[in-house]
């Protein structure tokens, strides 16, 4: 899998960009704030629908772009994508409202088309499949569990498309049973028939979160297994890194969606005067971590930083390879001055990864100096200043 083309209009800091890429690795280089990043961001957004930056999608607008004959100012990304299956063209676009006096609003909207069609954003992902590595990935591992799940859930909503699915309607079912949740703690609603109300909210979300925790175990095992052998490699170390599951409750036996989906409604059951009193749903996928440990020892508590980098190689790595293995494709890797953060035998180690055949690497630093002269001939290298990109 691989981008032959992307094109940009008013999206960041590039009122229009049109650069056709190479299935190998393209290295952009260039001062802070030119737009290294957002071209690496243009990318990660067409493939998950999610800025890695901003919460809104109305920040990637370019700050000065106008809109024209009556439409408001809009960002475009377009990409043709060559892949195993076929290729595919990929379009969204994120558009400025107005009100009715014609002034800029917060609101945007977002536009998907695949293959010039009209499509939901939900179906954009999985369409073209990438994996970024930013210096702020470090959060991975010593951060809050809300990384550790948009790690899993990102890695899998690319590659399976119910997944990503069944986790909207989830994440959907959890704000409305908080909500009813959170009335009933707050005397807005009598508390008579609570069951009752709760049942048809239960089952629906113990059978979505039933099918995300057996899709996440089972994930996290196959992580294991290969993230662990590259965290030897990749530090030196004697001990393989292991990568759990912390559920956020109590697991029987039985992993498979359908006991799963049995055990979280005995949970539900079970903590009900909890829920009432607390407001908000206690167990489920979205309470859920991951501990990464070697030896025994958790390394988001007591790693060293650079113990922590190996772990955050690790797992970007674990997770390209897991989508080349359920997908038969493999998929772009996007590093954002990433050997800066790196010392000598990490930044080996991962340029010996992207070397691979038939993968494509899109990297980005601010000068050459960290590479050395047999990689500089190998690749394409691609200048980019004050949002203009210029070969070599």
């Amino acid at each position: 899998m691989y981008v032959a083309n992307l094109s940009l209009r008013d999206f960041r800091n590039y009122p229009r960009l049109d650069l056709q890429l190479h299935p190998g690795t393209t290295l952009f280089y260039g001062p802070n704030a030119a737009g290294k990043t957002s071209i690496l961001e243009a990318l990660f957004y067409l493939a998950t629908t999610r800025s890695p930056r901003l919460s809104v999608d109305r920040d990637l607008v370019r700050w000065d772009a106008v809109g024209e004959a009556g439409v408001t100012p809009f960002a475009r990304v377009l990409a043709e994508v060559s892949r195993r299956i076929g290729p595919a063209r990929l379009e969204v676009m994120v558009q400025r409202r107005a009100d009715e006096d014609g002034q800029l609003t917060n609101a945007s909207q977002k536009l998907v088309r695949i293959d010039r069609r009209p499509a939901r954003a939900l179906d954009l992902v999985g369409q073209l499949r990438v994996v970024l590595f930013t210096p702020a990935d470090l959060t991975l591992v010593d951060g809050p569990p809300s990384e550790r799940r948009r790690y899993l859930d990102i890695t899998l909503s690319q590659i399976n498309p119910h997944y990503v699915r069944t986790l909207a309607q989830y994440q959907k079912l959890v704000q409305q049973r908080n909500s009813l949740l959170r009335a009933w703690r707050e005397r807005r609603r009598p508390l008579r028939a609570v069951d009752d109300e709760l049942a048809y909210w239960d089952q629906e979300l113990a059978a979505a979160g039933g099918y995300i925790l057996a899709e996440r175990l089972q994930a996290v095992e196959e992580l294991d297994t290969i993230a662990g052998q590259l965290f030897m490699s990749i530090s030196g170390g004697e001990h393989p890194l292991s990568v759990s599951y912390q559920p956020s409750t109590e697991l029987g036996a039985g992993r498979d969606a359908g006991s799963l989906v049995n055990q979280l409604a005995a949970g539900l059951r079970a903590l009900r005067r909890d829920e009432l009193a607390r407001g908000q749903t206690l167990i489920g996928p979205h309470r859920d971590d991951l501990v990464f440990s070697v030896n025994g020892i958790n390394l988001g508590r007591y790693g060293s930083r650079g113990q922590q980098r190996s772990v955050t190689l690790a797992l970007k790595l674990g997770e390209a390879e897991l989508m080349r293995a359920r997908s038969g494709d493999a998929p772009v890797l996007l590093l954002d001055d990433m050997l800066s953060e790196l010392d000598a035998e990490r930044r080996m180690h991962l340029l010996a990864v992207i070397r691979r055949p038939e993968q494509q690497t899109l990297l980005t630093a601010t000068d050459l100096s960290d590479f050395g002269a047999d990689f500089l001939g190998e690749i394409t290298r691609m200048r980019v200043e004050a949002g203009q990109v210029y070969p070599g």
